[in-house]
């Protein structure tokens, strides 16, 4: 199922970020309760969706996504790896922009590391492109215009 973070989610979200985002990325991150205090952070700005078994447990994907005037930004997607596959990425990523037409949103935008040829792969499945390099950040730029699909060809 796929529901709004609840309190208690956090410990599990500061797992997958450890496990599933810290591995791959270029920078050095803070460990332990440092790292726990990050994420709580970033947490509070925006909300977030998390992928569990049941509404009580423990959460093995999230996104974090924050709307800025009329932006998505999708600044945080991780799914445990026994999970991966499994279209549970490709799901929350479909929440998350329907949150964001329902708010107003036009287009959402994302950052990924320039070495995550993986991460790159599935955002472009999804319709994102790179619209540039940030060479400071090691990353990419991604973008998607959201629309509302009427269902009738013009």
């Amino acid at each position: 199922m796929i529901r709004w973070k609840r309190p208690r989610d956090t410990r599990g979200i500061v797992r997958l970020v450890r496990s599933e985002l810290v591995p791959v990325s270029p920078w050095h991150h803070p460990r332990d309760g440092r790292l726990y205090d990050e994420v709580s952070r970033r947490l509070r700005k925006g909300g977030t969706l998390v992928a569990a078994r049941s509404g009580s447990s423990e959460p093995f994907g999230f996104v974090h996504l924050v709307v800025q005037d009329q932006t998505l930004f999708i600044d945080l997607l991780a799914v445990d790896s026994a999970y991966q596959n499994r279209h549970w990425g490709r799901d929350l990523m479909r929440r998350a922009e329907e949150y964001g037409l329902a708010e107003g949103c036009r287009r959402a935008m994302l950052y990924v590391d320039e070495d995550n040829g993986k991460a790159q792969r599935f955002y472009m499945r999804l319709g994102y492109s790179a619209v540039r390099h940030l060479e400071a950040l090691k990353c990419y730029q991604m973008e998607k215009p959201l629309f509302r699909w009427s269902g009738e060809w013009l």
